[in-house]
């Protein structure tokens, strides 16, 4: 590998090295930034109501889909 080849591939990890570190910064002030509980998934304030009938039908059409052809 010549010199100029050297001199590339240090400029490149340099500039990879800062934008991760750079990258790591962001991710670290955004941790800061957000309250605990608001990363958590929010439970719905309505959630949306099933019957059994949903559920055996939504079966019934992965049952059909599943089986070999």
């Amino acid at each position: 590998m010549n010199k100029m080849q050297k001199e590339l591939r240090r400029a490149a990890v340099r500039s990879f090295m800062e934008s991760l570190n750079e990258l790591e910064t962001q991710l670290g002030s955004e941790e800061e930034q957000t309250p605990p509980d608001s990363r958590k998934n929010p439970s719905p304030s309505n959630p949306p109501q099933f019957d059994v009938g949903d559920f055996e039908a939504a079966v019934a059409d992965i049952e059909q889909n599943t089986r070999p052809r």
